[in-house]
């Protein structure tokens, strides 16, 4: 047995006495300074007189391409637009379509299914309660027509659906399985002697729950919208059918097939597991494996736990190597605040350390046997 593992650069600005001067004669310029024939040709100096000691008044200097670039500017941004129009064009016909937002986090399916289930549940708690006084209820519910109502509706409860699936056109079929109180086998009692209409000389009949299941097709007719998803119109197509119920399923080998003594050190540190879990005696971490992590029901559900059977996938030993271990489906039986016994079943693994058996964790579910037959399984518990 083995053991259980798992910035651009720009031009130089150029500085004041490296700007040029505009030519002389130029049009559209005036000169800075220009002196008569019996003038200087240079300028006084900022700090110095003319020759009437005078300082020339501000030139203004007159920028000539002004205009003309304007006027190019304005066309180039006129080839622009024109050619931004064909552009655009395309890009709408081509571009995707965004993508639709829908409401919710479920899927168009699994909100039809909700829609139609709905339906079919109250369809069929109406129709069952209903009594000759509800037939425009029941019509408000389906399409078809409400026919027969009986004088009284029938006590009933647990609804729940016991089978969907889609049948075609938006259409679901929805089997509905509800508990519904009725006479006990043979004690229906003979019809009342004529005039005897009066509800009170009517004998009690012993009732008992039943569980029956109804067959409503339910249309579900969509009408997507683009931002708040689909809006669902539902409808009955027909009044309930009642069907049977879902057939048995054959049920398979379990893959238990040692039997552990309750008394046994495994089977000694089970109830003190469960014990410990369920019925809030003793310190529960003593039955863990280290690493193993299994809270205590609280507030503790039972007053006691008596582990009536336990069997096992694997052989357990009383003196187990380390690492050794098995699952194990146990049956107990539990004892509530109020006295009374009641029998349940848990799922568990079981991995020896230092001698000693310890819990390594509720499983969910029970193992399948899948050996062919004639096979001997040489896995291990931790498989």
């Amino acid at each position: 047995m083995s053991s259980l593992l798992v910035r651009r650069r720009g031009k130089k600005a150029a500085q004041p006495a490296e700007l040029p001067g505009p030519a002389d004669g130029a049009p559209g310029v005036a000169a800075p300074w220009a002196g008569g024939p019996d003038q200087p040709t240079t300028p006084p100096s900022s700090s110095g007189g003319g020759g009437d000691g005078e300082s020339p008044p501000p030139q203004v200097v007159e920028w000539s391409n002004g205009p003309a670039l304007a006027a190019k500017a304005w066309g180039a941004l006129l080839v622009l637009a024109l050619l931004a129009g064909p552009a655009a064009l395309v890009w709408t016909l081509l571009r995707p379509e965004p993508a639709q937002v829908t409401a919710g986090g479920g899927t168009t399916a699994t909100a039809e299914q909700s829609a139609a289930t709905e339906r079919a549940i109250e369809l069929v708690e109406t129709w069952l309660r209903a009594d000759s006084d509800d037939k425009q209820l029941i019509a408000s519910l389906t399409s078809a027509p409400v026919g027969t109502l009986p004088q009284e509706g029938l006590t009933i409860r647990d609804s729940s659906v016991a089978q969907l699936e889609p049948a075609e056109d938006g259409v679901w079929s929805v089997t509905v399985g509800v508990d519904v109180a009725e006479p006990a086998p043979g004690s229906t009692p003979a019809p009342p002697p004529s005039g005897a209409a009066d509800k009170a000389e009517k004998p009690e009949v012993p009732l008992v729950w039943v569980r029956r299941y109804f067959q409503v097709p339910v249309l579900v007719d969509r009408t997507d919208t683009k931002y708040s998803g689909p809006d669902l119109a539902v409808t009955a197509l027909t009044l309930p059918a009642p069907v049977p119920g879902p057939a048995a399923a054959e049920p398979p080998d379990l893959d238990y097939s040692e039997t552990i003594s309750p008394t046994s050190a495994a089977g000694e540190s089970v109830g003190g597991f469960l014990t410990a879990m369920i019925a809030g005696d003793g310190e529960i971490t003593r039955y863990l494996r280290p690493g193993i992590s299994v809270p205590a029901v609280t507030p503790a559900p039972y007053s006691a736990v008596t582990v009536t059977g336990i069997k096992g996938s694997y052989e357990v030993s009383e003196n187990p190597a380390d690492g050794d271990g098995t699952h194990a489906l146990v049956t107990a039986e539990l004892t509530r605040l109020d006295g009374n016994k009641t029998t349940a079943q848990y799922v568990l693994t079981l991995v020896a350390r230092d001698g000693r058996w310890e819990v390594a964790g509720v499983e969910p579910a029970v193992r399948i046997d899948t050996t062919p037959s004639g096979t001997i399984d040489s896995g291990t518990a931790g498989e």
